[in-house]
């Protein structure tokens, strides 16, 4: 999957900001933490030790179900940020599918100090 090579790291995070991405999803924080709740789900239920499930096994099965979640291709478009087929569009769809399940895991971790988990 090309996805694979934009890595996460403060810059990514940095521009999901400048584009008000981190409002989008507070926005709709009930929407994308009900994707990645039954997408870990579904990875608890079939993996072998589901104690040994990381950031990584949620983020690669919740990248295509968020590229192609409808709400998020309609705010992508809003932004006016790459669309489906344009370069740099899997870079963002990477990033905030790295963002969404950071916040998932943060708050199945006891919340991010404003009471809102998972």
């Amino acid at each position: 999957m090309a996805a694979r090579n934009y890595i996460w790291d403060s810059q990514a995070a940095k521009r999901l900001e400048e584009q008000q991405l981190d409002r989008h999803w507070r926005n709709q924080q009930q929407h994308y933490n009900d994707l990645a709740e039954g997408v870990w789900e579904s990875l608890e239920r079939i993996a072998d030790d589901p104690a040994r499930l990381k950031h990584d096994d949620l983020w690669d099965s919740l990248y295509p179900i968020i590229s192609r979640d409808a709400i998020m291709l309609h705010e992508f478009a809003r932004k006016r940020l790459p669309a489906p087929g344009a370069p740099r569009h899997l870079q963002w769809v990477a990033w905030f599918a790295h963002y969404v399940t950071e916040r998932y895991l943060e708050g199945r971790e006891g919340g991010n100090g404003d009471g809102e988990g998972a």
